[in-house]
């Protein structure tokens, strides 16, 4: 009966493919902050407003949620009192703590689905509510969902 050698110095294909599989998983599970991108191509008026959009107070400063459902209208969206319904979207505004300054945040999904975030210094409700609204209006996330009908993941659900 033969009796079987382990490999000496060399590697198996198979273990250095589950390594590079590794080392890619562990590199795109990198923590770092997520920045919102402008879009090529802007949203018109009508396309910003073809969507309801929810604005939710997750525990963000006295005032910031009615600033910025003010600015989210100016710049074309439609605020709706309600609870966000099936493919509408929900705006979740937040404070962060950075090690300069507290920032709000301001999360939109759809159906609990990523669609974009960003941030603004807290220079006053009015001031952080312009430049939370004027992001979200003109970023790539927004516009891909308008334009797509909704996330990938919200398609991959009713299997189209």
């Amino acid at each position: 009966m033969q009796q079987l050698q382990p490999m000496q110095g060399k590697r198996s294909p198979v273990i250095a493919h589950v390594t590079a599989v590794f080392a890619a998983l562990v590199t795109a599970c990198t923590v770092g902050q997520w920045r919102s991108t402008p879009a090529e191509r802007r949203l018109s008026r009508a396309e910003l407003a073809s969507r309801d959009l929810t604005v939710a107070d997750g525990g963000s400063q006295p005032g910031l949620r009615q600033s910025v459902s003010q600015a989210l209208a100016r710049e074309g969206f439609t605020v709706v009192a309600h609870p966000p319904y099936h493919e509408e979207l929900e705006v979740t505004l937040s404070v962060a703590r950075t090690a300069e300054a507290a920032v709000a945040v301001a999360t939109l999904r759809s159906d609990g689905f990523f669609v974009d975030e960003t941030r603004a210094p807290l220079d006053g409700n009015d001031a952080t509510a312009a430049a939370l609204a004027r992001t979200l209006a003109v970023s790539r996330g927004m516009a891909d969902f308008v334009r797509n009908g909704g996330t990938p993941q919200q398609k991959d659900l009713a299997g189209q």
